[in-house]
Order: structure tokens, then sequence, then C-alpha cells
């Protein structure tokens, strides 16, 4: 727990930590929804789920007159930010797709050896 608070007290203070955290959190809440919710995702959806984080972060930055989130915040509602957590997203689908045909072929072989054996 120290180390957390050693790490918390030498970061919250640093655009890039914020910006780092929202893009750790966001793939994981999209990936968590593609794959256990079974939500599809467009490239629009995900422009707009960034902005209005982004947009989210601004506000409360005014509202706790934090000059550091306000300007995380206007980081992460860049369209070039966007257009990152979109590839970022996608890499992480496509890699998760191409999981789920080797686990299949995995499967399949192990039922033929089974099959063999018998």
């Amino acid at each position: 727990m120290r180390t957390l608070n050693k790490l918390w007290d030498a970061n919250k203070n640093k655009i890039n930590f914020w910006i780092s955290l929202t893009t750790f959190v966001l793939i994981l809440g999209l990936t968590y929804a593609k794959f256990r919710l079974k939500l599809a995702f467009t490239t629009t959806d995900l422009t707009l789920i960034t902005s209005a984080l982004g947009s989210f972060i601004i506000f409360i930055g005014n509202v706790l007159n934090n000059n550091i989130l306000v300007e995380a915040g206007q980081r992460i509602d860049n369209v070039e930010f966007s257009e990152k957590i979109t590839e970022a997203t996608q890499a992480v689908f496509d890699v998760q797709k191409e999981l789920s045909k080797l686990k299949k072929v995995l499967e399949q072989n192990d039922i033929q050896n089974n099959e063999t054996q018998k």
C-alpha cells in the first residue's frame, strides 16, 4: 500500500499519468463491453466515447479547479488521441479474435486425437 501511495504522490500532478490511466481504463472497459456484454463498436462509437470521456475529465478539472485534469481532458478529447485509442482497441480485438480461432483449432485437434485413440 505504501508503494501505491508513493506512486500516486509522484504522479498525480502529471498530465501523462492521467492520459495513461484514462487510456488504460477506456481500453479495458471497451474490451470488457465487447467480449462480456457482446457489444459491437464502430470507429464512430469509439471516437464518441473518447470525446465524451475527455469532456467529462475537463468538466471534473474545472469543478475541482485542477489545470492538470483540464489539460489531460483536452488531450484526450483530441482527434489524434481518439484515432490512437481506436487503433489500440482494434488491435486488442484482433488479438482476441485470433486467440479464439487458435483455441477452436486446438480443441478440434484434441477431439480428433481422442477419437483416433479410441
